[in-house]
């Protein structure tokens, strides 16, 4: 069986995409499959490669034919199905999901809808706040409000969230364009909105709170239906005292990088709650074949922070240990992934698209 492993990306994690794809690369070997590489440049054009590495040979170009597959020139490339390492823009908002579909490629995890609901946390957290899951509470800043910063808005979200502000983009991932303000000022506010907008169209504002905890869950989906969840593990960040939350730099720096501890060791009941706030936002999503999802425990109060449906896969990622946990190796979880696309796929191409006659 081939699969094509996508990687890279038109995003700010297109670097966190490939050492993801290093791990993939070899838990697919490890299970027996045969590798197709295509490389996904920062300018969205897709390459066939020869090698995994950094530098994409763009020797080979690709082409997406609706309806037909991928192809290099005229020749069209075998593919059983797709994992892609994608992260944010365009490779985990749905853009990406939805190319593969159109073109007849089971890809594993997420499909279109959910991948695109997941990606866009207001949205996602006002459909975990509908189901009953506790959320962090958030203002969104939208692109109009963007435009002119005023002062009143400040002072508006100040009232709201009280002076201590936590600003991230609304649609990124692996805290890009992320600040912590405590006892914030309308300069400081400024410009980590500004920044935060680099990365996305809204921006949210929520509250910082120093002392907060971050455990995480790990969700698998295997082909007989049954969802697995491991967890929660809790997020330990040696650094966390300097930039006062988990940043860019240590999940994937060389120096002070956060590790994940299983168990949490918090409470039984607190953990069987967190495990079911998982379950129950994976499913409110629509979620499919795997994602991780993440929650702030503040003394007895739990809120999620967000859903990711194309979870980090490098050597440092959360997701491999959590699942590692309860029994599953990343050989195992691919295997699981690919049998469940392509069980996805005969169902989709078995459905009626032909309208019923008057």
């Amino acid at each position: 069986m081939q699969v094509a492993l996508l990687y890279g990306g038109r995003s700010a994690e297109h670097e966190v995409s490939i050492n993801s794809a290093f791990t993939i690369h070899q838990a697919l070997l490890q299970a027996g499959y045969s590798v197709l590489l295509i490389a996904i440049t920062i300018k969205g054009r897709w390459f066939l490669q020869q090698e995994l590495n950094h530098q994409f040979d763009t020797s080979q170009p690709l082409n997406l034919r609706p309806g037909v597959g991928i192809f290099k020139g005229e020749e069209k490339l075998s593919i059983d199905a797709a994992f892609a390492t994608t992260h944010g823009y365009q490779g985990e908002d749905g853009n990406l999901q939805g190319a593969c579909l159109l073109c007849n490629i089971p890809l594993c995890g997420c499909d279109t809808v959910s991948s695109a609901i997941g990606m866009h946390k207001a949205i996602a957290s006002e459909l975990f706040s509908a189901h009953g899951i506790p959320i962090v509470p958030s203002s969104t800043i939208d692109s109009y409000q963007l435009a002119t910063l005023t002062r009143e808005l400040f002072h508006t979200m100040c009232a709201t969230h009280g002076q201590d502000l936590f600003i991230k983009p609304e649609n990124a991932g692996s805290s890009v364009g992320v600040a912590a303000l405590p006892n914030a000022t309308y300069h400081e506010f400024l410009e980590a909105v500004e920044d935060a907008a680099r990365y996305s169209e809204r921006v949210l504002v929520q509250p910082y709170k120093k002392s907060i905890m971050e455990v995480e869950c790990a969700i698998l989906r295997t082909e007989d239906g049954t969802l697995h969840v491991a967890g929660p593990g809790r997020v330990i960040d040696p650094a966390k005292e300097r930039e006062g939350f988990l940043s860019y730099a240590h999940k994937y720096g060389q120096i002070d990088t956060a590790h994940i501890r299983v168990p949490a060791e918090l409470p039984p009941a607190m953990e069987n709650r967190i495990k079911d706030y998982a379950r129950r936002a994976f499913l409110a999503i629509k979620a499919d074949g795997y994602a991780r999802v993440d929650f702030f425990v503040h003394g007895d109060t739990i809120f999620l922070n967000e859903i990711n449906t194309s979870p980090g896969m490098t050597e440092k990622s959360h997701y491999p240990v959590l699942m590692a946990s309860i029994g599953f190796d990343l050989p195992c979880v691919v295997t699981s992934l690919i049998h469940h696309a392509i069980q996805r796929g005969k169902e989709e191409r078995g459905r009626c698209f032909t309208p019923p006659k008057p």
